[in-house]
């Protein structure tokens, strides 16, 4: 395996890891969420903090998938990531 490969499989790790610890804080917050009453007003709820965590998810999961394509093109033209 040549450096660039070795980098490629370094960030693809990197990546997968940030986008399981974002989802599991999303998780984290599911009980929270799912244990509103019907009756909770919009102002009493942590929108900043679900915003948070849902972005930082979203994120992690489309530059995991960014650089999944990437290294799928690298990989298809039989280049070195």
């Amino acid at each position: 395996m040549n450096r660039d490969e070795s980098n490629a499989l370094s960030a693809l790790k990197n990546a997968w890891n940030s986008a399981v610890a974002a989802s599991d804080r999303v998780r984290e917050l599911a009980p929270t969420v799912q244990g509103l009453a019907d009756s909770t007003p919009l102002s009493g709820l942590d929108l900043e903090t679900y915003h948070t965590a849902a972005f930082a998810q979203a994120n992690a999961v489309m530059a995991l998938r960014g650089l999944i394509e990437e290294l799928r093109k690298r990989a298809a033209s039989g280049h070195s990531a």
